[in-house]
């Protein structure tokens, strides 16, 4: 009878699918206190992100905002608009709520940091770029645009 109970528990086990990442992070996302939207997306198994919508998308020459921070004096010229910041976040095996080992990349500063991504409720985020170890590196809380904050094209 035992036996029966332990067989019958582990079939269910076996046949339940594996629950999806409880955390979320794939949407359009405020972030830098609202000066940008990102639009995170899963890239393979991995999560990357690209800036869809700044609050200011020009210098004060009224040009486009490039990336002219950069080390690679060849991507100096690409818009800001339509970079990808994020890539390579992976979901973490301990912790359904974080993705850890992407990168991050700061136009303001030309500079790629490590990345970290913990979900702080459905619609929040926290997302730490850092150097080398998490110690040394900044946290920055993203605000999920909602569906009534999202611009919409007239027809």
């Amino acid at each position: 009878m035992r036996r029966t109970f332990w067989t019958f528990a582990l079939g269910l086990l076996l046949l339940t699918p594996a629950s999806a990442h409880a955390g979320d992070p794939t949407g359009l996302w405020w972030a830098d206190g609202g000066a940008a939207q990102v639009e995170i997306v899963r890239c393979d198994e991995a999560l990357c992100g690209k800036v869809v919508w700044l609050r200011s998308p020009f210098d004060l020459n009224g040009c486009p905002l490039r990336d002219e921070k950069n080390p690679d004096p060849e991507l100096r010229g690409r818009d800001v608009l339509g970079l990808q910041l994020l890539h390579g976040l992976r979901p973490s095996d301990t912790d359904e709520e974080e993705w850890k080992g992407g990168r991050i990349y700061d136009p303001g500063a030309g500079r790629t940091y490590r990345a970290a991504l913990r979900m702080d409720g459905p619609d929040r985020l926290k997302l730490r770029g850092y150097m080398g170890i998490r110690l040394l590196g900044r946290t920055t809380d993203w605000i999920r645009v909602r569906e009534e904050m999202q611009c919409r094209e007239a027809i």
